[in-house]
């Protein structure tokens, strides 16, 4: 199927936003993760709280690489509005 030329930018636009909120979400889990092993290691304690948040961003990852799945099949309209869903969740904790 050959897209036109606004769907192609459409879809290129998607696949940017969608590898930024990837990225951030990637280093987020990383200061979070390293948070709890330091906590964990040096404090001999667990930050349930800092647990919790590293949960809710493995399903933003989650939710991401599904995005990235579907992204050549589905709508430009429909990932937008599935990466807007996201970045909302993301970027509000």
């Amino acid at each position: 199927m050959l897209l036109t030329r606004q769907q192609a930018k459409a879809q290129k636009r998607n696949a940017k936003r969608l590898g930024q909120i990837l990225l951030d979400a990637r280093i987020e889990l990383d200061h979070r993760l390293a948070y709890l092993e330091e906590t964990a290691i040096y404090h001999g304690d667990w930050e349930l709280a800092t647990l919790s948040d590293s949960q809710e961003v493995y399903a933003v990852i989650g939710e991401l690489l599904t995005i990235a799945e579907k992204l050549s099949e589905s709508n430009h309209f429909e990932i937008e509005d599935k990466l807007s869903q996201v970045e909302d969740k993301f970027y509000s904790y």
